[in-house]
């Protein structure tokens, strides 16, 4: 954990390099894939989500607008230097919007605290995603939503031949552990998941919700 903090620390200072590198990753569909992950929440006035692994906020804006000022989003990382840029990009969110340094498997909320969770690129760069998963339901209430965007390795023929320098500069780059499998992970803690490639396998987009009680 401590290596992904000191990298994190650092590419916050590399920032505009860091979202060329992403850019050249989704092959022109970021904007496209994140829009729909969120629009897959059905994010509604007056609701809280949390923003797990969020980096400098990047999110905010787009997690915000649905939930409106009656209600909020926390944006959650473990970097110091990640959150401290957030700090200064949520000044202006349309919602209201708190930033919180914290492990994501070890979540700093009550139980059943927020109405939807999300996580862009994060929990494959997580040395215990699957402690995440377990404490992204333990914090959503019944009928909860919880969407991932997320990096996989190629499955697609000829992209798959990629695979073996791309999972070392992305493990090198962004601490990403390719053999994390986030839909499994998610599978093993919601009743249902809902799931789809994208860019020949390379990208996940998933919906999770916690069963209503």
């Amino acid at each position: 954990m401590d290596r992904g903090r000191r990298l994190y620390d650092r590419w916050a200072d590399r920032w505009s390099l860091f979202r060329l590198l992403s850019r050249v990753a989704f092959a022109g569909r970021e904007a496209e894939l994140r829009r729909r992950s969120v629009a897959s929440l059905g994010l509604s006035t007056g609701e809280r989500v949390l923003d797990l692994g969020a980096g400098p906020g990047v999110n905010a804006e787009r997690l915000g607008r649905p939930v409106g000022p009656t209600g909020g989003v926390v944006c959650l990382d473990y970097s110091e230097r990640m959150t401290a840029r957030a700090r200064d990009r949520v000044r202006d969110a349309p919602a209201p919007t708190g930033v919180v340094r914290g492990d994501a498997a070890r979540l700093p909320f009550p139980d059943e605290s927020f109405d939807a969770a999300y996580a862009s690129l994060s929990l494959t760069a997580m040395p215990d995603a699957a402690g995440a998963v377990r404490e992204v339901r333990r914090v959503l209430r019944p009928g909860g939503r919880f969407a991932v965007l997320d990096a996989r390795p190629y499955d697609g023929w000829p992209h798959r031949l990629l695979n073996p320098v791309n999972d070392r500069v992305n493990a090198w780059a962004t601490n990403w552990h390719p053999d994390t499998d986030v839909v499994g992970l998610l599978r093993e803690v919601f009743p249902r998941v809902d799931a789809r490639r994208h860019n020949h396998g390379s990208f996940v987009t998933a919906v999770a919700r916690r069963a209503p009680e």
